[in-house]
């Protein structure tokens, strides 16, 4: 078994963290699922407020929460939920976004990190300051009845700018622009969910494999995915978190 997945896998459940980027339509499914499985440290990040346009797929929430923010209302349901599976779960909140000046710090203090952003500012971001710091990381997006989901090891599996390359420096949708369905968003953030407790139980196999799902048929498709050749964050190019890397039309990390 590879070292820092053999660290991960003799870690005690009670000593395992995970950090949520993102308190939406995938942080809500990914959220609970890995509060009933037992992880006991959660630390969320969002600073958006909980709007009624969004309840159909943002599922940590209901009507009473509306116009609250996002992450003590999070924090509760999760910790709900955590006790009708008979679990405790320390839940942190970190009213913000994730930010180059911010997120090392975040990182570092975490086993795994789950990112579910609505932007591609972020999702770069992450990705990162996760193999900057040697953190593992399960990355998913999804717009109008389509999406993805990635689980990279720093230095051992492909990363999100093997697959994606860079955040598109043309106009580019995103779902918070086009949209997303519900169920397409449930079903990622749990994949996420799973390949994070994969690789929690060391599982190096959850690493580098592309998921893509497609609502209108129902199908979810697995390809495992090769480091790309040159890729400036594999081959150790990128070492730090300039701020202009992160710029771009509709990009705001």
């Amino acid at each position: 078994m590879r070292d820092g997945l053999r660290k991960l896998s003799s870690a005690s459940g009670g000593n395992r963290r995970v950090l949520l980027i993102g308190a939406g339509g995938l942080g809500s499914p990914a959220g609970l699922a890995l509060a009933r499985a037992g992880i006991a440290s959660i630390t969320l990040v969002d600073d958006d407020v909980v709007d009624a346009t969004n309840l159909h797929r943002q599922t940590l929430y209901t009507e009473d929460d509306v116009g609250s923010h996002k992450g003590p209302a999070a924090a509760r349901r999760i910790a709900a939920e955590a006790r009708l599976a008979g679990h405790a779960v320390e839940v942190d909140v970190v009213h913000g976004r994730a930010t180059p000046s911010t997120v090392m710090d975040l990182v570092a203090r975490h086993d795994v990190v789950l990112e579910g952003a609505d932007n591609f500012a972020t999702k770069f971001l992450l990705a990162d300051a996760t193999a900057i710091a040697g953190v593992p990381v399960v990355q998913a997006g999804a717009v109008r009845w389509n999406g993805w989901a990635l689980a990279s090891v720093p230095g051992e599996s492909a990363c999100l700018r093997c697959v994606f390359e860079d955040i598109p420096r043309a106009r580019a949708e995103t779902c918070a622009e086009a949209g997303v369905v519900g169920p397409v968003v449930g079903v990622l953030g749990a994949v996420q969910a799973a390949l994070a407790l994969r690789l929690l139980r060391g599982d190096g196999d959850a690493a580098g494999v592309l998921f893509g799902y497609r609502g209108l048929d129902g199908s979810l498709r697995r390809s495992r995915v090769r480091r790309r050749p040159g890729c400036p964050l594999c081959t150790g190019e990128i070492d730090d978190l300039r701020l202009d890397r992160y710029a771009g039309p509709d990009c705001a990390a």
